[in-house]
């Protein structure tokens, strides 16, 4: 039977449960909290210290037990624990017995009168064996310890039966078999001492003083309303300082002088364990061990959190003087019938068998943590565990997981967020990609639409400009020494021929440019764009600066094509600058020598923001005289190399251009570009005969 139960829907995952557990009997199973029953010595600590009451007693079966037997009419006797005026906290002692009859209890007694009999037989234990070496048996969480975790220390524990079963078979003696007792404690671990000791049948059920405010509330008795009543039963003389830690030491009269190595008093569950393994290993070996888990039961799992452990003390030490009688166990005649009562009690070993790790898989957990000795390892104790090495050794055994360790799980959470924060930059650099290619195929589609469109009107106005160009130049002969008209004769040619150009243009734009790769250096294409134009008269007032990479890799590309693409923005930026500024042109290696970049920047004028996206489609120009096919066919230049080509510009300033060209050889632009031709004969470009003169606009 399960006496703890964990909520997981109340649980909050703070592990502060796991982390306070003193024999690590909590473990995080699949990101929950689980209890394993084999290392449970039921101290309550879990149960105490859970700052979200997700923890809870399993003991509503007993609840509805007692209550079925009070609606039968049984007779229930209740039997308090001694440490009850310091743990209730609302009314006295003594109208919590007229609450308790109120409810059904035909009588309430205080168990502190079996002390008596507890410090008695454990008087006579000692003096039968001055020699031997014992451990208290008066607190239930330390013997389940000793049994699981110390079993060859079982045969030091004092074999007396505890306060608790004294007090059933007292009452019983008494009051008769047909009775039932219900012991009402702050212990939780007394549960599990009735459901192993029950052949004693000492006591019928356990209740808690947890249940003891929701059983009074349910019948709508508030305690703190009552009329005083007197306890029934026997009255103690010294079993209530039982429940303070060193009290049984006190009252057995062994020497407390703290230079007495001969008993040894320990309280709470650090100091008690760390008691027990030394008394395990032969460090301290005292006649007498006087060890309780909770510090005393005073301050034991179940009691009011906002009373400190000095002021429990102080209430139930005022409680003891202020009561009237304090009649002495042997001045009672009704104890001469308990000289035959049985107090003895055996103990037997229940090991807990853990399997043994390999050293291999507790330094591969070691490893997964990053908490490899001597270097790395905290041993913080944060996540429960003493050492990482204790921790590691519970995960190899399936009782923990590495999830456990709050640095383990930082480190997991920033790995996580770098690999999320990778991923979101790929994902954002794939949508810029995407946008991208769905510019480029709508540009390309508007192209190729416009080219047909182009192409159908060039061809349509190729025969009449001839025809009017023959009978221009014809008339411009004919009428040479006609002054009067050759002005007008000579306007009508210049106009004819810039129609003529325009439609040549057209066609240029139009006609699918097949590209003849090679191999080039794109700083040598620079070098002969410039050459072309260097001399002429617009670039005469212009600075032309050139930063050009000499690290750059030699690619595959149409180096005519290229320098149609560089001569046209070059012009471009001139005239923008009207013939008076700064050109500069870099070039660089990028992505580990992957990509080519080339930077055009001028000092002109600027375009204004709301013609950037319209710039590379054709017939769009800001010139007075421009046709607007220089860029888009740049574009679709740039675009066949598998590149990009961008503007920036701000107004007043000036315009950059950046093209970026890919890095390929001579297997890489075929299976790009799937050409068959051979383009061995292309290398540098220098053997086509096709010239694109054409292609500036």
């Amino acid at each position: 039977m399960a006496f703890l139960v964990i909520s997981d829907k109340k649980c909050r995952k703070c592990n502060r449960c796991v982390r306070e557990c003193p024999t690590n009997a909590l473990k995080i199973d699949k990101g929950k909290v689980r209890l394993i029953e084999d290392l449970c010595i039921l101290c309550g600590t879990c149960f105490k210290n859970c700052p979200h009451n997700a923890i809870y007693i399993n003991n509503q079966k007993t609840i509805n037990e007692i209550l079925h037997l009070l609606k039968k009419g049984e007779k229930l006797i209740a039997c308090l624990d001694p440490t009850f005026p310091s743990v209730l906290d609302r009314g006295t002692p003594y109208q919590l017995v007229t609450a308790l009859k109120k409810f059904g209890f035909q009588e309430v007694w205080e168990s502190a009168f079996a002390g008596d009999l507890i410090i008695q037989a454990y008087k006579e234990k000692f003096a039968q064996n001055k020699d031997s070496y014992f451990i208290s048996s008066f607190c239930p969480s330390v013997v389940l310890y000793i049994k699981k975790f110390a079993p060859e220390l079982v045969k030091n524990l004092i074999p007396i039966i505890s306060p608790m079963i004294a007090a059933g078979l007292m009452i019983k003696k008494l009051r008769g078999d047909n009775v039932k007792v219900v012991f009402i404690g702050s212990c939780i671990s007394r549960m599990e001492e009735l459901n192993r000791y029950k052949e004693k049948h000492g006591v019928d059920f356990i209740l808690t003083y947890y249940d003891i405010p929701k059983i009074l509330q349910d019948k709508g008795i508030k305690r703190e309303e009552q009329e005083p009543s007197q306890f029934d039963g026997l009255k103690s003389k010294e079993g209530s300082i039982l429940s303070i830690a060193g009290g049984l030491s006190k009252c057995i009269g062994l020497n407390q002088d703290l230079l007495n190595l001969d008993n040894i008093i320990a309280a709470g569950s650090e100091r008690v364990i760390r008691a027990i393994k030394q008394y395990k290993d032969n460090i301290i070996k005292p006649k007498f061990l006087d060890v309780l888990f909770c510090r005393g039961c005073i301050n034991g799992p179940i009691i009011d959190k906002n009373i400190s452990g000095p002021s429990r003390k102080n209430i139930l030490v005022n409680y003891l003087k202020s009561q009237s009688e304090k009649t002495a166990l042997n001045q009672i005649p009704e104890t001469e019938t308990l000289d035959k009562l049985d107090l003895r009690k055996s103990f037997r070993t229940q090991k807990v068998s853990l399997p043994k790790p390999e050293e291999s898989e507790i330094q591969n957990v070691l490893k997964k943590l990053n908490k490899t000795y001597p270097d790395k390892n905290l041993d913080c104790g944060a996540c429960g565990y003493n050492s990482c090495r204790e921790k590691a050794i519970a995960v190899v055994r399936g009782l923990a997981e590495m999830e456990m360790c709050p640095h383990y799980l930082l480190e997991q959470c920033r790995g996580f967020y770098k690999r999320l924060e990778k991923s979101h930059n790929q994902l954002k650099e794939s949508h810029k990609k995407l946008e991208q290619a769905q510019k480029q195929l709508i540009q390309t589609e508007k192209m190729a639409y416009l080219g047909q469109l182009s192409a159908g009107i060039a061809h349509e106005l190729n025969n009449p400009l001839g025809t009017i160009t023959m009978f221009a130049h014809m008339l411009q002969k004919q009428l040479a020494e006609k002054k009067k008209l050759k002005k007008d004769i000579n306007l009508i040619v210049n106009e004819a021929e810039r129609a003529a150009k325009i439609v040549k243009d057209l066609l240029s734009f139009s006609r699918k440019t097949e590209v003849k790769p090679g191999l080039m250096n794109i700083n040598t294409v620079i070098e002969e764009a410039l050459s072309l134009v260097f001399k002429q008269s617009l670039f005469q007032d212009i600075k032309i600066i050139k930063k050009l990479d000499n690290s750059i890799p030699t690619s595959f590309a149409d180096s005519d094509l290229l320098k149609q693409v560089l001569l046209n923005i070059v012009l471009n930026g001139a005239q923008a600058m009207s013939g008076k500024g700064t050109l500069i042109l870099e070039s660089h290696s990028k992505d580990n020598g992957k990509t080519i970049q080339i930077t055009i920047e001028d000092t002109g004028k600027g375009i204004d923001q709301e013609h950037l996206s319209k710039l590379f489609d054709p017939f769009f120009t800001t010139k007075e005289k421009g046709t607007g096919l220089g860029l888009a066919i740049a574009y679709g230049i740039i675009s066949k190399h598998k590149g990009e080509i961008n503007v920036n510009s701000k107004v007043g300033i000036g315009t950059k251009f950046t093209i970026t060209l890919p890095v390929l050889d001579r297997e890489e632009w075929i299976k790009s570009n799937q050409v068959s031709f051979d383009i061995n004969k292309q290398q540098g470009g220098k053997e086509v005969e096709f010239k694109r003169q054409d292609l500036i606009g």
